[in-house]
């Protein structure tokens, strides 16, 4: 017996309509009946007495027609499957008692000095029995108590009065009677079969449907992502050559300050910064979407990192004038630290952004076995219409514009994804016009001392020592310009621009003892449709060494991401920051 929930359910429902199709059978049956009851009292009107006969006639009519009845009532009701099993026993009960009426006349009609009765006997049950398989056989007990009572008395009382004829009629009915047994039972099996395709075809037809809705959804949705993401893109890429033009016309003018000069270059780097950010957050959001954020659970005191919020936040909150409250909570949490901050930076800063006065809170209360971090402020309010959306990708409120001083649309998407990462739950309460709480539920650590836990979330990093690194790019500008960055932080480096060139190097670099190269730095997509995940695999191959390698690249996709990821490698993303190199330097091992 399958005891699996989605299974059991599927069961019951396949039982319900097998019930279902056993009651809308059951019209043509009572008809039968009728018909069989009246030629049967025609025939046998002068071979039996008539008070018999006239008495059996009467009982099958009145059972017939409490059947009818019965049959109209149920069909006309609404059922639910739970019901269907009573609704098969009480047919059941009402198809035994049928039974016992129709096997009477092998008791009551039995007469072996009669041909005629005794060959419509036996052509009477035959026929019942046959006809009545097609009919009862989507719930076999129905069957079996019919067919059983119906044949089994004759065959008794022929095997009772003995004689060659008898004890070959008895025979022949029991034989036939098993003959109908196993048909009824394989007609069973194909009616199953197909109430259990009929439900399969229909939910098969259900999840074409969701899987084109949510595909149609999908499509939707990545139309109006890459709307918005284009948009967002040439907002600064149209400053940044707007800036370039007024520069180019500023060389040709007789006389040009350094201030004019300086106030351009701020500008288009305050262009750029925000080209970058957006760049950033749309890799955050591809790495999550892509499995690629490994989950790095620590325990850790979760002042610690309210202390990092407060000293992140304040100065913004003072320039816009608020008030900026950060409450102490010293207690321990276990989960991953960096992306809980992502959560919790994400939420002051919408706070921030959509409160014009009052205050920003960040506080905790205790929730049993969680410790819920929560984030109020006195702003614009969220509508409960929107209270979903708003974890939508470029959804803003009262931001049709997208201007860029109120965000990329991108901060609470990522929170939800992350949350979703971390397993642990997210809250929203607000009132439009007054504020909102934004809230985030951390598992508390086991019972361990403060400083225990804070000993455990700090790392110390590795030696920043000089290493043999060999850098792979076929961008000849790009390659030159990692292998000077890196000599100039004292490294030795070996820059080559393709797989051969790659594996020629790790074989004149091969020592006695030890890797070819302490680190590998490969652009992930090479010439010759090479990618950076094929030469790491190949060097280290070569060198025999599992080398520690990172793939830099500028592909934001969930495909190559995946890739990458799924080889166990490290990923950095285009445009490189310097800090972001000096910090796997340090972490090598």
């Amino acid at each position: 017996m399958n005891n699996h929930p989605a299974a059991s359910a599927v069961e019951t429902r396949i039982f319900d309509e097998l019930v279902n199709v056993l009651y809308r059978q059951a019209t043509p049956i009572f008809f039968g009946n009728f018909s069989v009851v009246i030629l049967s009292v025609y025939l046998l009107w002068n071979e039996l007495q008539h008070s018999v006969l006239l008495s059996w006639a009467s009982a099958i009519f009145v059972l017939t027609l409490i059947r009818i009845v019965i049959v109209r009532r149920d069909l006309r009701a609404v059922h639910t499957p739970d019901q269907a099993e009573r609704r098969a026993w009480v047919y059941t009960a009402f198809a035994g008692l049928s039974g016992c009426l129709w096997g009477s006349i092998g008791i009551f009609f039995f007469a072996p000095d009669s041909t005629i009765v005794t060959v419509f006997i036996c052509i009477l049950l035959a026929g019942m029995t046959g006809g009545s398989v097609a009919s009862q056989s989507s719930f076999p007990p129905a069957y079996y108590a019919f067919a059983l009572p119906t044949v089994l008395p004759f065959a008794i009382r022929c095997f009772m009065y003995g004689g060659p004829l008898f004890s070959v009629l008895a025979l022949l009915s029991l034989f036939l009677l098993g003959v109908n047994l196993a048909y009824s039972r394989n007609v069973h099996r194909t009616v199953r079969e197909a109430v259990s395709l009929r439900f399969e075809n229909t939910q098969l037809i259900a999840q074409l449907r969701q899987e084109k809705e949510r595909a149609e959804s999908a499509s939707r949705s990545k139309s109006q992502f890459l709307a918005a993401a284009s948009h967002d893109l040439r907002q600064p890429t149209h400053a940044l050559g707007l800036y370039i033009a007024t520069l180019r016309a500023l060389c040709s003018t007789p006389a040009m300050s350094g201030a004019e000069v300086g106030n351009i270059a701020g500008k288009l780097q305050t262009a750029l910064k925000g080209l970058v950010q957006l760049l950033d957050v749309l890799l955050d959001i591809s790495k999550l979407d892509a499995g690629a954020v490994k989950v790095k659970r620590e325990v850790f005191d979760l002042q610690d990192l309210l202390e990092t919020i407060d000293q992140q936040f304040s100065a913004v909150a003072v320039e816009q004038k608020l008030r900026f409250i950060v409450r102490p909570t010293a207690v321990l949490v276990q989960t991953d630290r960096a992306l809980v901050h992502s959560i919790l930076a994400n939420f002051v800063s919408n706070a921030l952004r959509y409160t014009e006065s009052g205050k920003v809170l960040v506080g905790a209360r205790r929730r049993g076995e969680f410790i819920e971090v929560q984030v109020l402020d006195t702003g614009i309010g969220i509508a409960a219409e929107q209270s979903q959306l708003i974890f939508s990708e470029f959804y803003q409120i009262g931001n049709a514009a997208r201007r860029r001083e109120h965000g990329l649309g991108l901060g609470l998407a990522i929170v939800k994804r992350t949350a979703d990462l971390l397993k642990i739950r997210i809250g929203l309460r607000s009132i439009p016009g007054r504020g909102s709480v934004f809230s985030v539920w951390l598992p508390l650590a086991p019972q361990v001392s403060a400083a225990a836990g804070a000993a455990m979330s700090v790392q110390t990093p590795s030696s920043g020592a000089a290493k043999n690194i060999l850098v792979i790019d076929d961008d000849a500008a790009v390659l030159d310009s990692m292998r000077l960055l890196l000599l100039s932080w004292g490294h030795q480096v070996t820059a080559v621009a393709s797989l051969g060139d790659a594996l020629q190097a790790a074989k004149t670099q091969q020592g006695a003892s030890g890797p070819a190269f302490d680190l590998i730095l490969s652009d992930f997509r090479l010439a010759e449709n090479v990618s950076g995940v094929d030469v790491v695999q190949a060097v280290r191959q070569a060198s025999g060494y599992a080398i520690p390698a990172v793939v830099i690249t500028g592909d934001t996709s969930v495909e190559s991401i995946q890739s990458i990821a799924g080889a166990q490698l490290g990923i950095l993303h285009k445009p490189l920051a310097p800090e972001m190199l000096q910090e796997v330097l340090r972490d090598l091992h």
